[in-house]
Parts: C-alpha cells; sequence; structure tokens
C-alpha cells in the first residue's frame, strides 16, 4: 500500500491513496528518504526487552536501525547479557554502514523493508555492499526476508528463490533466515529442509572455496589477526579435518570465522550462552 502525505499536525497525517488494497492488523509503516527524529526502541519495546533478556535470550535484534547511536542506545540497556544484531531496513543507515557495523555485534540484511524503502533493483548492490562490510570487520551477518517467500502457500520453492538462497551463501553469509515461511506458513518443515539442502549444495561447490578465498580480507597488525590467519594457512596446508577453538566469550571463534578456513570450526566453551550465541556464527 502506498499513501502520500499532503499535510499534517501533531497526531494526524492527511494522506491520499495512491495505491490501494486490503489493510490488516499490526502492519508498520515505512516513510522513505527520512530520518525519523525517534528512538528505534518504543517503551514497550524496553519492557518486552527485559523479559527476554530475563528469559535469557542470546541475541537482541534491533529493528529499524538508522545511525551508530541507536546501537550505543541498546548497549545501555542490555549490557553483556546478550549480543545486538542490527537490522539494516532503512536507507539511512547504509549511509553510516561501517559505523554502524563497528558498534552492533551482528548484522541482518532485512531485504523486505530495504525493498520498500529503496528501489527493488538496489537492494541486491546494497546486499552485497553490507556483507563485504561484515567480512571485512568480522562480523556476522544474516541475509533475511522473502528467501523462500512461495513456501508459505507451496511444497517446493521457485528455482529464482532456491538461487537467492545460494547468492547469499556463495556471497559469504553466516546464516540465511526464513521468516514467514516457517512462523505461518503451510509448510514449514519443508521450508527448513530445502533451505538446507541449498546451502550444503553450494558448499560442495568447488567455486564456493575459489569465492570465498577470493573475499578473504588481509589480516591487520594485531595479534587476534595473526594467529586467526596462521590458523587458516595451517589447515589447507595440512589438510586439517577440522579447526579447535578453545573460547570463554566467544569473541576467538568468531575472529576465526572471519578467515573462513577449509576445515570446519569447532569451538570448546565453559559458558552455554556462549556456545547458544556462537550457533549463527559461520
Amino acid at each position: 500500500l502506498r499513501l502520500e502525505v499532503e499535510r499534517c499536525n501533531d497526531g494526524h497525517a492527511i494522506t491520499r491513496v495512491k495505491v490501494g488494497g486490503k489493510l490488516s492488523e499490526r502492519k508498520g509503516v515505512n516513510i522513505p528518504d527520512a530520518i525519523i527524529p525517534l528512538s528505534s526502541l518504543t517503551a514497550k519495546d524496553r519492557r518486552d526487552l527485559e523479559f527476554g533478556l530475563g528469559l535469557g535470550a542470546d541475541w537482541v535484534a534491533l529493528s529499524f536501525v538508522q545511525r551508530p547511536e541507536d546501537i550505543d542506545e541498546a548497549r545501555a540497556l542490555i549490557g553483556e547479557r546478550a549480543g545486538i544484531m542490527a537490522k539494516l531496513e532503512k536507507p539511512m543507515a547504509i549511509t553510516k554502514l561501517d559505523a554502524i557495523v563497528d558498534r552492533a555485534d551482528s548484522i541482518m540484511v532485512a531485504r523486505g523493508d530495504l525493498g520498500v524503502e529503496m528501489r527493488p533493483e538496489q537492494v541486491p548492490t546494497v546486499q552485497r555492499r553490507i556483507l563485504r562490510a561484515c567480512r571485512h570487520a568480522g562480523k556476522p551477518v544474516i541475509v533475511a526476508t522473502q528467501m523462500l517467500e512461495s513456501m508459505i502457500t507451496s511444497p517446493v520453492p521457485t528455482r529464482a528463490e532456491a538461487s537467492d538462497v545460494a547468492t547469499a551463501v556463495y556471497d559469504g553469509a553466516d546464516a540465511v533466515m526464513l521468516s514467514a515461511e516457517s512462523a505461518s506458513g503451510q509448510f514449514p518443515l519443508e521450508a527448513v529442509e530445502i533451505m538446507d539442502r541449498i546451502i550444503r549444495e553450494v558448499e560442495q561447490d568447488e567455486h564456493y572455496r575459489i569465492l570465498t578465498d577470493a573475499q578473504h580480507a588481509e589480516p591487520r597488525a594485531t595479534a587476534a589477526d595473526a594467529i586467526s590467519h596462521s590458523l587458516r594457512e595451517a589447515a589447507h596446508i595440512v589438510s586439517a579435518k577440522a579447526t579447535v577453538i578453545y573460547t570463554h566469550s566467544g569473541s576467538s571463534s568468531i575472529r576465526a570465522s572471519r578467515e573462513r578456513p577449509e576445515a570446519p570450526i569447532l569451538s570448546l566453551t565453559p559458558k552455554t550462552a556462549t556456545a547458544r550465541r556462537l550457533a549463527l556464527v559461520w
């Protein structure tokens, strides 16, 4: 649905319907080309956040991030109790991408809302830009929304959807995500199974390793980078079956994941919370 605002005052706006249709409950509102002078956390969000953290949530996905300061606001409330995942679904966030990636613990490419806020043909380019920034910074990145959209009502995806999932894997995503397909769709199990099969098929392709190596970022002059880079090289030279990392906070495993070694990464940790948080990392 598309509305054009003709005039507005406090508490209401007069709009003209440009594209009409059926409006159901609990729908979001997108305001393209504008920074909304509001916190990304409403009063209800803050109450829900405390409830979720009290249950032991591993990650908090922060919606409608526009500025790096939105991450700071959430960090002040969350502390170290959970990781912060910045959902990038507004064009304004892309203009400050590097700063947001730097302050968040992980990033989600929310293509559904991005496709509303910007022209559809721009979304694939923006998706690749976000993936590159996250790979360079060593931050986990998820590609989400509308990946297998037809499976909400169909037991099989379209070939274009299968290619879309595969492209995200080839481009270096740590994880791909189902939304309505598994939350409210008619074939949730089939959707999960086919997405898993697509991922496994891509990772068996020799070109996947070629592309992964081509996207590899040069290590920085730090001890952590030196160790992780050496680990990647050693795994290749000896054709290792696994890469084993002992970690307390999970940062060592996330740093090693940035290197994308040929051998799978096995993380050993004394903290259950760390093990759970690492589930979305490559």
